[in-house]
């Protein structure tokens, strides 16, 4: 595996990580349902706006993993 795609790997996991911490976090709740966007802000603060772009190389790239994040987050709810 060539050293981008793993550093890509990396930030993936370390979102999915923070992604599933900010899902667990009581204060990221409203009426016990996840506010995405609490969730999001919380990634964006731990490893800084300017990393994420950085490593993914836009925010775009970022907001394509953490949306497919809340689409197995939401599936596993519904199941």
């Amino acid at each position: 595996m060539m050293n981008k795609e793993r550093k890509k790997m990396n930030i993936e996991n370390q979102i999915a990580e923070l992604f599933r911490a900010g899902v667990a976090n009581p204060e990221n709740k409203l009426n016990g349902v996840v506010d995405y966007d609490f969730v999001c802000a919380d990634i964006m603060i731990e490893m800084s706006i300017d990393i994420l772009i950085e490593e993914m190389g836009s925010l775009d790239e970022f907001y394509k993993v953490f949306d497919s994040l809340v689409d197995i987050e939401l599936a596993l709810e519904a199941a």
